[in-house]
């Protein structure tokens, strides 16, 4: 078995693109990162860059000293925690980026276990035998109106809150990631989707199940819900980025 990917960081119809990507494979292995910079907030552009790359490169090199240590939970979640203290150290020395922050989704896996690390309202899914078999929780007052029972989750993306976000990576109220881990092993067939709001908004849960399942290769999958969401847009769309990771057997041509 071996992951493959492919991925989209577009601007949308905002001035700035804040969104950043960022990932590492080596066959059925894998660390893949996305964050959304928070556009009201100066220089979250910056945030979110210094955060995907400094997960990756701390991934990397723990990975190149002890391959096992490198998937284990309490590990990725240091990924997550040092990151955060980078981000911070670096708006220290340029006060113009003082109130910059960012969202973050982390998924590392070995191809037996997976860890799924996230901060804010950029999704993490997991799609088994062509069905959602996890979606990570946003931390934003939307979800929390879901969680009263105010709200079906499917209406968080019209809800009024929905971009009021309760978490969030670089700030001085740090609060650590969630982090669920699940054992069951990756298998040919199933699909990893990461994303920003901008992203998930326009593109509903079944309609990414059916464009992963028809799809003969995350390229594929990827350009079918990218035409939803520009159906659905309108000219003043957040930024929207995506990581999708098609499982596959090792011989499959991608």
């Amino acid at each position: 078995m071996k992951i493959t990917l492919a991925s989209i960081c577009k601007q949308g119809g905002r001035e700035y693109n804040q969104d950043f990507l960022a990932s590492k494979t080596n066959g059925k292995e894998a660390c893949l990162v996305v964050c959304d910079g928070l556009g009201s907030y100066v220089g979250s552009e910056v945030a979110s860059r210094l955060c995907a790359t400094k997960i990756v490169e701390l991934f990397e090199k723990v990975y190149n000293a002890d391959r096992e240590k490198a998937f284990l939970p309490e590990t990725v979640q240091a990924y997550v925690q040092n990151s955060h203290n980078f981000v911070s150290a670096y708006k220290e020395q340029n006060p113009v980026l003082h109130s910059s922050c960012t969202t973050v989704a982390c998924f590392v896996t070995d191809g037996n276990a997976s860890v799924m690390s996230h901060i804010g309202d950029t999704r993490i899914y997991l799609f088994k035998q062509g069905k959602l078999a996890y979606q990570s929780k946003d931390h934003s007052l939307s979800q929390l109106a879901v969680e009263r029972g105010e709200i079906a989750l499917r209406d968080i993306r019209t809800h009024k809150d929905q971009n009021k976000l309760t978490r969030v990576l670089g700030n001085d109220y740090y609060i650590p990631p969630d982090c669920e881990i699940t054992r069951t092993p990756l298998v040919p067939g199933d699909y990893v989707i990461l994303c920003t709001d901008g992203f998930w908004e326009y593109v509903y849960e079944e309609e990414m199940e059916h464009d992963l399942v028809t799809s003969p290769t995350p390229q594929d999958a990827l350009a079918k819900m990218e035409q939803r969401l520009l159906m659905r847009v309108n000219k003043f769309n957040d930024n929207y980025s995506a990581i999708v990771a098609f499982a596959t057997e090792d011989g499959e041509a991608i």
